[in-house]
């Protein structure tokens, strides 16, 4: 009894400790301790990172479509398919560590032939026979074939489910940005409208002063142009206005003319944004996630094909009942058992086991160099946002100084032309350069207000799982 325990103990610890191929060790990378500096709040930012960040532009509408994108957009949905494809390949895959149990029923009824040489006693004479039989197999995974795959498997499910967390990350961002761009849009449709009204006006003055012969041609149709040129600037914002709606339709399964109520720019609230961002919470970012269990998954397939140079050995048995008779098929006399065992390997394969573990090696350095890329360009990332925030910040004080210094150069040219000391062109000088410059400066306020987003987006974190849980209660 000892004797065999000991046998079974070191049975099993053979079937554990021996496993081909590498074991993964994560690469080392020299990365910063934290991001630039940057002003803001100071506070937790891990903590920072868990919010609801989305809900802080203090936006009805917009809260709405994030969570309407949450529960429709396609993206997602097929996201989610693929993880439930990634845990279902595991299961299979997990399966062929234990002894696989299958069962089988047969009856079977022939007549002999009157017209052979076999036995007067078989000939014309009707047989029937049943059987039922249960059967097991099991591949011992002494060489941890089947364990390094179920660990590849592991890593692709947890890979999918990385991929999920960063569909959420990207269409939560997409949404917030679109929405940003269509109010940006709205804006400047409401600037360029108001300004060309307002030429139009001074244009139909400008035409009857001509009539009675206050004023030349030529100033009437230079203020004819310049409404023309503010005219023409319309059309295409309102057709970037419609592709706009179309592309948040798309993203949040709501219908262009069910869109709700769309507040303006000026109205939105700027996210926090904290102080002294740590790098290590990059660690958790999808992109990053997706990469390295990509690499587990082929650091572990290097040991699948090294598997494939030892041999296989399989356990079968069965047992069962067969009988020529269904009363007799229970009885003791019927049952049947068997049992076998085989062993097979390699001799010579020209080359293609060797091959193979050169492949799984050569795709697990590719994996390695796009592991290191995505922590590259993940760090690229959120320091471009921060970087882009900072300047947004400045650059939106100084669009706003030159926006308000260009508003009086502009009254003060229309006191200077009404006054008879300068000709209407010192006017339209103004009005020329005060328009784009109030089209610069929506732009730059939504940047400014999307940088937020982008900041989220590059970072990842623990907001992501707040959006689940979201989803999960919308659903309710």
């Amino acid at each position: 009894m000892k004797k065999t325990l000991t046998l079974s103990v070191l049975f099993l610890s053979l079937l554990t400790a021996c496993t081909v191929g590498p074991n993964y060790q994560r690469p080392f990378l020299e990365i910063p301790k934290e991001y630039r500096p940057i002003t803001g709040q100071a506070q937790d930012a891990s903590q920072w990172l868990q919010a609801r960040w989305w809900m802080q532009y203090k936006s009805p509408a917009l809260n709405r479509l994030v969570s309407s994108a949450l529960s429709n957009n396609r993206s997602l949905q097929q996201a989610m398919a693929n993880v439930e494809k990634a845990a279902s390949s595991l299961t299979v895959t997990r399966s062929d560590l234990f002894p696989q149990l299958n069962y089988s029923s047969e009856t079977l009824k022939n007549r002999a032939s009157e017209n052979t040489l076999q036995g007067a006693e078989l000939k014309g004479k009707t047989n029937s026979s049943y059987e039922i039989l249960g059967a097991s197999s099991w591949e011992l995974d002494l060489w941890g074939k089947i364990r390094r795959q179920t660990e590849s498997a592991q890593a692709n499910l947890r890979s999918a489910q990385a991929s999920y967390r960063g569909a959420i990350a990207s269409v939560i961002g997409s949404t917030v940005i679109t929405y940003l761009n269509l109010l940006q849009v709205d804006e400047q449709i409401r600037i360029a409208k108001e300004t060309a009204q307002s030429y139009k006006e001074t244009y139909d003055l400008f035409n009857k002063r001509f009539q009675y012969g206050n004023l030349s041609k030529m100033e009437v149709m230079q203020a004819k142009s310049q409404w023309q040129s503010a005219k023409v600037q319309v059309s295409p914002l309102e057709q970037n206005r419609v592709e706009l709606l179309n592309s948040l339709s798309i993203l949040t399964g709501i219908s262009v003319d069910q869109m709700p109520k769309r507040e303006s720019l000026s109205h939105l609230k700027f996210p926090v944004v904290v102080q002294g961002i740590p790098s290590q919470l990059l660690v958790d970012q999808p992109n990053i996630v997706v990469a390295e269990e990509q690499l587990i998954a082929a650091n572990a397939n290097i040991g699948v094909a090294r598997a494939a140079y030892f041999p296989s050995i399989s356990l079968s048995a069965g047992y069962g009942f067969s009988s020529d008779e269904l009363r007799s098929l229970f009885k003791s006399p019927s049952h049947l058992w068997n049992f076998s065992g085989s062993i097979t390997g390699p001799i010579f394969h020209w080359g293609a086991v060797e091959a193979t573990v050169r492949l799984a090696k050569a795709e697990e350095q590719a994996l390695l160099a796009s592991y290191q890329l995505a922590v590259s360009q993940a760090f690229a990332d959120v320091d471009n946002a921060l970087s882009a925030r900072a300047y947004l910040l400045q650059e939106l004080k100084d669009k706003t100084e030159l926006v308000e210094s260009l508003k009086i150069y502009k009254h003060l040219a229309y006191e200077q032309y009404n006054g008879g000391y300068t000709g209407y062109v010192t006017v339209l000088q103004a009005e020329q350069s005060l328009l784009p410059q109030e089209l610069n400066l929506a732009q730059v306020n939504a940047d400014l207000l999307a940088s937020i987003a982008r900041i989220y987006q590059a970072l990842g974190g623990s907001w992501i799982e707040q959006a689940l849980i979201e989803e999960f209660q919308g659903n309710q």
